[in-house]
């Protein structure tokens, strides 16, 4: 019995395993664990005393610092423990074997997944903290894998826009396969519209000119930074924005005057800004005894 248990320990031993230069499959299998584990171990280890030794700034640092570690861990472990591995020679065109199987197996997701990896880091993909819309969803990219890429998900509604607090995983090769949308970091703004319904027998002279001063106060965007934003994207794209200053619409329409305001804003202040200008043209219009507004009913 005892030399039973004895044995026993031996061959889980890891450093009489790693003695043994022709160990058969269950060693090496056995072996590959305790590695696996060990690699674990030291990753957490690491990561708790780096935390506390020198914590991180801000969360962009901190994401950035895990994912660096990270990435040096898996490369150096792969480097160290392939040789451990594949020491027993013997073993080699087994594991190929398995490996070349579950490869062919596979091998359509794990490509594509690679290769929109490639394009989401080239030039003409995206990167934490840009907003990007995908099969009717919408979100900010919060993390890049190379199998998959994670949003934030925001709201549908284009008046709001606001986040939703849930976090949604798209394997990479959907950026191969589906076509998506992208409001840039480098050009993080969008025209924003809203309507504005006035009697037919308003100033609607009076109720434009109200409206264009309220547009180009402070606001909106600067057009000098709409002009930097661009000149930066140009570098990649032939960008020609043409009009960026805010702009009112005035048409009639079947009963009522129409009054559209029209203008650019920082993707993420799009609702602060709808209601900023909002409570200014109530305010405005409230001290006007010629200007009135009316409820349209939508279908």
């Amino acid at each position: 019995m005892g030399d039973n248990l004895k044995e026993f320990y031996f061959d889980l031993n890891p450093f009489s395993i790693l003695r043994h230069s022709d160990r058969d499959f269950a060693q090496t299998f056995i072996l590959f664990l305790y590695l696996v584990a060990f690699a674990i171990v030291t990753y957490k280890v690491t990561m708790f005393l780096v935390e506390k030794l020198k914590p991180a700034t801000d969360p962009a640092n901190e994401y950035n610092r895990r994912k660096v570690i990270r990435a040096g861990f898996l490369i150096s472990y792969t480097i160290i423990y392939l040789p451990v591995i594949f020491s027993s020679l013997s073993l080699l065109p087994t594991v190929l074997g398995l490996a070349g199987a579950g490869i062919v197996i596979s091998l359509k997701e794990v490509w594509l997944n690679m290769v929109g990896w490639f394009m989401i880091m080239g030039g003409n993909g995206f990167q934490v903290g840009d907003r990007i819309e995908m099969d009717n969803i919408k979100g900010d990219v919060v993390n890049i894998g190379f199998l998959k890429f994670t949003l934030l998900e925001v709201s549908s509604d284009p008046r709001a826009e606001q986040s939703t607090n849930r976090l949604i995983h798209f394997p990479n090769y959907n950026i191969v396969l589906h076509k998506f949308f992208i409001v840039s970091d480098a050009m993080d703004f969008v025209w924003d519209e809203f309507k504005i319904s006035l009697t037919v027998d308003s100033d609607w002279e009076k109720a434009e000119l109200i409206c264009n001063q309220i547009l180009n106060e402070e606001l909106v965007l600067a057009p000098e930074l709409v002009e930097e934003k661009i000149r930066e994207l140009s570098k990649n794209y032939l960008v020609r924005l043409g009009k960026s200053t805010p702009i009112v619409y005035t048409s009639l329409e079947e009963g009522f005057i129409l009054l559209s305001l029209r203008y650019l804003t920082p993707i993420r202040s799009k609702r602060l800004n709808r209601i900023l200008i909002s409570k200014e043209v109530l305010r405005k219009f409230k001290s006007e005894s010629d200007i009135h507004l009316i409820q349209v009913r939508r279908s």
